[in-house]
């Protein structure tokens, strides 16, 4: 018992360096309002993130530095809003998100386009709206933006995305031999960096601007780093000898920032410092180049918390089985990566009648809890961080799921016959507003075809 209460006194301390910007009154009110489950956004978060991020590497050495956020992670259209104040790059790889960019009438100025597929009628529209910087990672994709840079009569900055085949230690890793993203420096291959950049230079309808990789999501050992920049510095010097023109222009190394679930994880700056000699050393070897800066986890991550009710629980000996309103349909991180998302009770202070209302003040002393979702599926359980303090999970009571803003609203799901939940933000005014309507079963009903004849 004395060991369950110091644990818990430990993960309050701990939960007290999460991101907590909503009151527990805030919380009662806005679920008598909306019900649960339902996500809230925090604006001001969101703008402390860009800036964290780019103070980290205030001490490059080149032009500039520019924070690009990858809109995979998020694109509710209130959230790019609040980005479009911060004046950062927006990074796209799908007509999907170049529709919302475009109804949002974001500068193409700053957009960069990373394809998987490199179509040309996805790149002919692409060039349409004005977007000039684009990331090939094949060489039949840069035959077709060429020819779409015909069609159009707009010339490209065109980024090359390599796979510098490093070993990386990430929670997914995104540069290994033979890897879906990217080509290979070298390889005597038409899909290799060293001949789409010669090519690109033999294309008058072609500008080379400079290389893109990115090596992982959730990365704490940033050794790979500095093996890419190796690889790549060797590059640059055998293009520089065979191309007079050659210059490096911008160089994006992607994402990876780490984002706090379950363990520690080193701050942008710290991940930063590890490699930024070896970022200005390829400023002084090569020239002065813009560094590009790609998140789209960390941007967001922090900014958001989901709200769900626990609607059941069964104990057995020193176990309990707590059921939540929720599932993996609205965070299926936990099902795909087992994300340990940090997690707090908050009571339920209705004055309703309920049966359990007295019980929901009672504390758990056994030792193990486990989150089940509503979902008729054994992957739908959530995993624990260590931080959780899960002590009041009891019937009618609110959890709190911290960390949620990267990929949970985009991966949602109508598993189920499952309804979107709404969205809320809290402004930097203090206010909170709607940013997405939740659905209803009828809404899905018409979505699936059920009034089509």
């Amino acid at each position: 018992m004395v060991e369950n209460v110091v644990q818990i006194i430990q993960n309050k301390k701990t939960l007290s360096r999460i991101n907590r910007f909503i009151t527990n009154e805030e919380i009662n009110q806005l679920v008598e309002e909306y019900g649960t489950p339902l996500y809230l956004v925090d604006e001001g978060t969101l703008h402390e993130k860009v800036l964290e991020l780019k103070n980290a590497y205030e001490k490059f050495q080149g032009r500039d530095v520019r924070i690009a956020y990858s809109i995979k992670a998020n694109f509710n259209p209130s959230i790019l809003k609040t980005f479009i104040k911060d004046n950062i790059t927006f990074d796209l790889t799908s007509l999907g998100e170049l529709f919302f960019v475009r109804e949002l009438k974001i500068n193409p100025d700053n957009i960069i386009y990373t394809s998987v597929t490199e179509e040309l009628e996805e790149y002919k529209q692409v060039l349409s709206y004005g977007i000039k910087r684009v990331v090939v990672s094949s060489y039949f994709g840069l035959i077709n933006l060429s020819q779409a840079a015909n069609i159009v009569g707009l010339i490209p900055k065109v980024m090359v995305r390599i796979n510098p085949e490093v070993g990386v230690k990430a929670e997914v890793r995104a540069s290994y031999k033979n890897g879906k993203f990217g080509v290979p420096l070298n390889g005597g291959k038409v899909d290799s960096a060293y001949y789409i950049v010669k090519s690109i230079f033999r294309d008058p309808m072609l500008e080379f601007e400079g290389f893109h990789f990115h090596l992982g999501s959730q990365i704490t050992n940033f050794v790979c780093y500095i093996n890419a920049l190796e690889r790549l510095n060797s590059l640059l010097n055998k293009l520089k000898k065979e191309i007079s023109n050659f210059s490096l222009r911008t160089l994006d190394i992607g994402g990876g920032t780490p984002v706090f679930y379950n363990e520690p994880v080193p701050t942008p700056q710290e991940m930063a410092s590890v490699y930024l000699d070896k970022l200005n050393e390829l400023v002084s070897y090569h020239g002065k180049f813009t560094l590009m800066i790609e998140s789209g986890r960390f941007l967001v991550a922090e900014s958001s918390l989901m709200i769900s009710k626990i609607v059941n629980t069964k104990e057995y000996s020193d176990h309990k089985i707590v059921i939540l309103d929720t599932g993996y349909h609205l965070l299926l991180d936990a099902a795909l990566l087992k994300q340990e998302y940090p997690q707090e009770v908050v009571l339920n202070k209705s004055n309703n009648n309920h049966l359990y209302l007295s019980d929901r003040n009672k504390q758990y002393t056994g030792k193990n809890i486990h989150l089940a979702g509503r979902l008729c599926d054994t992957f739908d359980v959530f995993h624990t961080s260590k931080v959780s303090d899960l002590s009041y999970a009891n019937i009618g009571n609110y959890i709190l799921f911290y960390n949620v803003g990267a990929y949970s609203l985009v991966f949602n799901m109508p598993f189920h016959c499952q309804t979107k939940p709404p969205v809320l933000m809290k402004t930097c005014d203090g206010s909170i507003k709607l940013i997405r309507k939740g659905t209803s079963f009828n809404d899905l009903y018409i979505e699936e075809g059920g009034l089509i004849p």
